[in-house]
């Protein structure tokens, strides 16, 4: 040990002069490997092989492990302290010993041929599945590794505002890449439906132009839950959440996550923490009852691996509110047609559009020890407002629902069946746009209660769209303040700043003239459909709820153009607009005259 530690500070002695010269040269390296390999595996998967390039790829992929795992030990052995490297990158060191016991098991003892298991996987080999999660893994990992990225960012002078465009942004854009390959898609897809779709899951709204069951391959449609996990948890979260575990100078990336998610500074970094532990531990278990008892009764599919991808599938995008499925059909077909999968799914809605602090709040409160308040008393305003008024607005939307739908879609059906499609309606119609009936045969009643709920939408920090519940319940406790003459707006005898009144009547009226803008444009791209079928679509997209009369995949260009906007803008403009007052806000010690307007 005394020698090794000896050479080890003779090399070190040796190369003083070129230590920031090695490590840049192996970080621009890494780069150089990384967007070269991730490029190879986008074409092993995205175009159809032959055995000689298949091979060819293979060989790249493996080479970059090695890469990586060189780089790791060199990074470790030329680190001033090589000891505090270790433990500070613990988790890529985990990393590292993972691809070494990988290649030995595979190249030296073979167990990959013997273990009978992995012959029975359908899509791909253990092999390639476990090269692609290890160097997209380490791909991400280098990316935010590089101080020149937010240099470049820096250069821009882009707020929170600007990073969130630019993160979704670069989402969509990479999807809509992956999504046009011949592998990812049965037949061709135009570039417009590719953009449609990859928008539509990384806004995590749900419309589509192309049946996702029929038009995608199992790649398509791994892709597609890929993006909705992405932009469900927003890829912002993952850029904090690795540049935190990997990196010290954490600052920018934890400067946007605490505007967005209106929390301190200092609890920043745990917080994105928990976020993720709660969003997998959720999906999980959501994945793993459906699993069960769809693998039980033979609902879906005799085949096992088509049941668990199947079950985090729909797992995946009910609890990220995206509304997407992989059944032909969607929830209306038969699949669905049980209450067990309906209040699964509507559990998994509900708890993503609550909001990850509310989420948080109540965890931490429920293991807390033990107290003379009740739960409630102790949980904070905002949790109590989002789980007050989501439940206030599933009861409205279900009573209405099972009134006017009584002797229409739900005709027929027994009243526990009516009930479960009720609840589940209103749940869904909120935020994450299922549809257990064809929303095409709902009464002119339901269809305005359901625009209203997907207008309001979800609460803050939340997996849904819409202008925010507790935005909407300032604006009405305002109106209602306004009307009885008090000068404050008070929620649970606490007082609103006025400028919080302000901005949610900005975010409102911001709101209603994107769905009159957008109306107006499909009324005149697309002239055949009624004012009901195309508000309804409208409000849909900016509230980035997936719900359709049907038109959808009936819209022009310019339609399916304008419906892209309104979900890229209803996912971050009311947040952008939020941050942009805040960082722009200029105060004065003066104030001008007043004018007396009527009103």
């Amino acid at each position: 040990m005394r020698i090794f530690r000896r050479f080890r500070e003779n090399i070190k002695l040796f190369i003083w002069d070129y230590i920031d010269i090695v490590q840049n040269t192996l970080r621009y390296i890494s780069i150089s490997v990384s967007l070269f390999t991730l490029a190879t595996i986008a074409y092993y998967y995205g175009y159809q092989q032959t055995e000689e390039s298949a091979l060819i790829c293979k060989i790249i992929i493996q080479s970059s492990l090695i890469f990586y795992v060189i780089k790791y030990i060199l990074s470790s052995i030329f680190s001033i302290h090589s000891f505090r490297y270790i433990k500070k990158n613990a988790f890529q060191g985990i990393m590292v010993l993972l691809i070494v016991v990988w290649f030995i098991l595979s190249y030296i003892f073979k167990i990959y041929n013997h273990i009978d298991i992995f012959s029975r996987i359908e899509v791909a080999n253990i092999e390639n599945i476990t090269i692609v999660l290890i160097q997209l893994y380490f791909f991400i990992m280098v990316l935010f590794d590089l101080s020149s990225i937010g240099t470049l960012f820096s250069k821009f002078k882009l707020g929170p505002g600007g990073w969130m465009i630019a993160s979704f942004f670069f989402l969509i854009s990479l999807g809509t890449l992956l999504l046009l390959l011949p592998e990812m898609t049965v037949g061709e897809i135009r570039f417009i439906d590719a953009l449609f779709t990859s928008t539509s899951a990384c806004c995590i709204t749900g419309l589509t132009v192309v049946e996702t069951s029929n038009a995608f391959t199992f790649k398509g449609q791994f892709v597609i839950m890929l993006l909705m996990q992405m932009g469900g948890i927003n890829i912002l979260s993952f850029a904090t959440y690795l540049s935190s575990s990997f990196r010290g100078k954490t600052l920018r990336h934890q400067f946007v996550m605490k505007e967005m998610l209106k929390t301190s500074l200092h609890g920043t970094k745990p917080l994105i923490k928990e976020i993720f532990i709660y969003t997998f531990i959720i999906e999980i278990i959501g994945a793993i009852v459906l699993f069960f008892y769809y693998n039980y009764y033979h609902f879906y599919n005799e085949s096992l691996l088509n049941n668990v991808f199947f079950s985090f599938f729909h797992s995946i995008s009910a609890f990220n509110n995206a509304g997407f499925s992989i059944v032909e059909g969607g929830m209306t077909s038969p699949v669905f047609h049980n209450q067990f999968s309906q209040y699964v799914i509507a559990g998994l809605i509900f708890l993503g559009s609550i909001g990850f602090l509310a989420i948080n709040d109540i965890t931490h409160n429920i293991f807390r020890r033990k107290t003379k308040q009740s739960l409630w008393s102790r949980l904070q305003i905002m949790t109590k407002l989002s789980v007050a008024i989501s439940v206030i607005l599933i009861l409205i939307g279900a009573v209405s629902f099972f009134i006017f739908e009584y002797n229409n879609v739900s005709a027929g059906s027994s009243i526990s069946d009516r009930i479960c499609t009720a609840i589940f309606s209103a749940v869904s119609s909120r935020t994450a746009g299922y549809a257990t009936v064809d929303h095409g045969l709902l009464t002119t009643p339901t269809v305005l209660i359901i625009m209203l709920l997907m207008f309001i939408g979800a609460a803050p920090t939340s997996t849904g769209g819409g202008v925010k519940t507790s935005t909407f319940y300032i604006i009405l406790k305002s109106a209602l303040a306004t009307i009885k003459g008090k000068k404050e707006v008070t929620i649970y005898n606490r007082s609103i700043p006025f400028n919080l009144v302000d901005r949610s009547y900005a975010v409102v009226l911001f709101t209603l003239s994107l769905i009159f803008i957008g109306t107006l444009i499909l009324s005149i791209s697309d002239p055949v459909f009624s004012l009901k079928e195309v508000m309804y679509e409208v409000v849909s997209a900016i509230g980035t709820v997936g719900l359709s009369l049907g038109i959808t995949s009936q819209l022009s260009i310019i339609g399916k153009t304008v419906i892209i906007i309104l979900m890229f803008v209803g996912r971050v403009t009311v947040l952008t607009l939020a941050l942009s007052i805040v960082r722009r806000s200029i105060y004065t010690n003066y104030s001008l005259a007043k004018a007396d307007i009527n009103i």
